[in-house]
């Protein structure tokens, strides 16, 4: 096999990978949308800056691999490289991406709401004590308090 065809072939392969990466990376993209949620507005800020990362990465690997010569081939390897990867890959991917991200927005929300009970249940005792204090019983809301507190 000649060195121009094995460089072809290398490029093919190397072609059909970027692909697959590509496609994993708008996946992961995907995957963090469905954690967190986004403004239509921004789901397309989002494909625009994706889209346009990937176009200068593919002009550039482009130019770097094939010095800027671009060919039929290296359009049919990204692409099929895409397709490949969505048929073996995405939705598992975004699956396991997804619950991956939610680990740490599960601690998060545990974190939160661990941290912020004791202002709930001052809030409680605001709102119970006002509520007495509307009715005319504040006076004997303390004592009850108090009688609790000498108890134990």
């Amino acid at each position: 096999m000649s060195a121009f065809i094995h460089h072809e072939l290398l490029l093919l392969l190397r072609t059909i990978a970027v692909g697959a990466v590509l496609l994993l990376c708008y996946d992961l993209l995907a995957a963090f949308r469905n954690v967190f949620a986004h403004s239509d507005k921004a789901v397309g800020t989002e494909d625009i800056l994706y889209w346009l990362c990937c176009a200068f990465f593919v002009f550039s690997e482009i130019y770097r691999s094939n010095e800027g010569i671009l060919r039929f081939f290296l359009v049919l390897g990204f692409l099929s490289g895409a397709y490949i990867c969505h048929r073996i890959l995405g939705d598992i991917f975004v699956k396991c991406c997804t619950k991956f991200m939610e680990i740490p927005v599960i601690i998060i929300k545990f974190l939160i709401k661990w941290l912020l009970f004791p202002v709930k249940r001052c809030k409680l005792l605001w709102y119970k004590a006002y509520k007495c204090a509307k009715k005319g019983r504040l006076a004997n809301w303390v004592i009850l308090r108090k009688g609790r507190k000498k108890r134990k």
